[in-house]
């Protein structure tokens, strides 16, 4: 028999102040949308171990960039006109980081996904010897 330590049944937030976070798919369902079109639906965690919330990628030519965009956060290597086939299950478990809003819906407060970040490429390092670096040039 499963038992646990109850809490507040508020305990958990419904929500963190706008700004950027590391989120974590929790959970990812292939899914239709209501007009139709092909959706995965993204349940997210804000890390670590706070508010959980969804987001939506919605298979429209008009929504790609925003997929594509997750896709970059989540540290996948997104190249134009490539065709990618997308496994909801894939996504479990990753983690990117997002800037987050608020909004009121149905009179609770919940997160909402503003923009995914994509990471910052660090800068590669030189192996090139620059001009007078030698050692032929030292008096030792």
């Amino acid at each position: 028999m499963p038992s646990y330590k109850s809490s507040e049944p508020t305990s958990r937030p419904d929500f963190v102040e706008p700004g950027d976070y590391t989120l974590e798919v929790i959970n990812a369902t292939e899914t239709v949308s209501k007009k139709g079109s092909d959706m995965i639906e993204l349940k997210l965690k804000v890390m670590p171990d706070e508010a959980v919330f969804f987001d939506h990628l919605v298979f429209v030519e008009n929504a790609y960039w925003k997929i594509d965009a997750f896709r970059a956060a989540i540290g996948e290597i997104v190249l134009p006109d490539e065709e990618v086939d997308i496994h909801a299950d894939d996504f479990i478990g990753k983690q990117g980081r997002a800037r987050l809003a608020v909004e009121e819906y149905n009179g609770r407060k919940r997160n909402t996904v503003a923009a995914w970040l994509v990471p910052v490429a660090k800068p590669a390092t030189s192996t090139v010897t620059k001009k007078g670096d030698d050692d032929d040039d030292l008096p030792f």
